[in-house]
């Protein structure tokens, strides 16, 4: 997920998911979709989600040829859990509230994640 602060805030589609692996020269190699053409497949979070994570493993390591690929500096980012390539499963270990500004209410209740109500 982008760092609040970062450019990528609006550089990329709210809500956007972003994967990546760190590159040697030490930079962090992104692959991201924010379904801004509104296709019907990717419009929960973990589907777009898999969709950037296929075309990060496409070929790999070289990846999928996208514009919806970047190469930046870790510090733009946060990571926010992880995906089983294979079964696309997801494993976010940040927390609701930590999500809540980037990833809308109905993407959090479908992952089972629920931000707390005062």
């Amino acid at each position: 997920m982008p760092h609040p602060e970062s450019r990528l805030c609006t550089k990329l589609a709210h809500g956007s998911a972003i994967v990546g692996l760190p590159q040697d020269s030490g930079v962090i190699r992104i692959y991201y979709e924010g379904n801004v053409i509104g296709a019907a497949n990717l419009g929960r979070y973990r589907e777009r989600c898999v969709q950037a994570t296929g075309r990060m493993l496409h070929n790999y390591p070289i990846g999928y040829p996208t514009r919806a690929r970047e190469d930046v500096d870790p510090r733009e980012l946060f990571e926010i859990g992880s995906i089983e390539a294979g079964t696309g499963r997801l494993d976010i270990t940040a927390t609701p509230d930590d999500l809540s500004w980037w990833i809308d209410s109905a993407d959090l209740a479908d992952l089972g994640l629920n931000p707390k109500v005062l």
